[in-house]
């Protein structure tokens, strides 16, 4: 059986109609004694923090490593840097908010 967002649904269908949920980010809500098919929230997009993470994770550049390539006569390759660079640029609000 084919669904859609808005769509009521029965006793006879909740089941059929969670799997489709599933599939297509949905999900069924009570709205007053009627249950009806409604789209899932759109996710909060990343924190900075979160951000940072995901780049140390990528490219392998946490805070002292970052700190080692940025260093003066580092010997780091220019693209070393310039990730390092990127990754310290985008964490410098967290500065001032870690203890």
């Amino acid at each position: 059986m084919a669904f859609k967002i808005g769509q009521m649904i029965t006793k006879e269908t909740y089941t059929q109609a969670a799997v489709w949920c599933n599939q297509n980010a949905a999900h069924i809500e009570d709205q007053g004694g009627k249950y009806v098919i409604v789209s899932n929230p759109a996710p909060p997009p990343p924190t900075v923090q979160e951000k940072v993470l995901a780049l140390e994770v990528q490219t392998g550049l946490t805070r002292t490593l970052r700190e080692l390539v940025l260093a003066e006569n580092s010997g780091a390759s220019d693209y070393a840097k310039q990730q390092a660079q990127e990754i310290e640029t985008l964490a410098t609000p967290l500065r001032g908010a870690l203890p």
